[in-house]
């Protein structure tokens, strides 16, 4: 049984459509939209495409948690992501040795873009922030 499930609706006289999540808690239940409500399969699918991309990097983070490293083929750091995406993955990666070799393995101007971002936008002072704080080397553009 699948717990997703497609809502439709119609007000005047106009057909829209979006995703839902069927939810049973404590033996009631109700269908809750996570999607917005669409009026063309163009928008609906464009909307699909957002919550498979969103679910894809749950699927990144999850698999950084349980210590895959990122050296592992099911870390996905491409060249088009933003920085504040990469560190988002990098960050959940609960091993620091693992956490640098996965830094280190990104080309040189994504390692450097990942750093400033680090380095300006996250508390340096806690969390994976602070453990890349102390290990980055601004010279070679490596952690140790």
């Amino acid at each position: 049984m699948s717990f997703l499930e497609l809502i439709s609706t119609t007000q005047n006289g106009k057909l829209s459509v979006q995703l839902g999540i069927r939810i049973k808690i404590a033996g009631l239940e109700t269908l809750c939209p996570v999607s917005r409500p669409c009026d063309g399969q163009d928008a609906f699918k464009k909307d699909a495409q957002r919550l498979t991309h969103d679910i894809q990097q749950m699927q990144q983070q999850a698999q950084a948690l349980f210590g895959s490293g990122a050296s592992s083929p099911g870390i996905d750091i491409r060249p088009d992501m933003p920085a504040s995406e990469i560190w988002d993955i990098l960050s959940t990666i609960s091993d620091d040795g693992k956490l640098s070799a996965a830094f280190n393995d990104m080309d040189e101007s994504q390692r450097r873009t990942v750093a400033e971002h680090a380095l300006t936008q996250c508390n340096i002072f806690s969390g994976k922030a602070a453990v890349f704080s102390k290990r980055y080397d601004s010279e070679t553009g490596l952690m140790s």
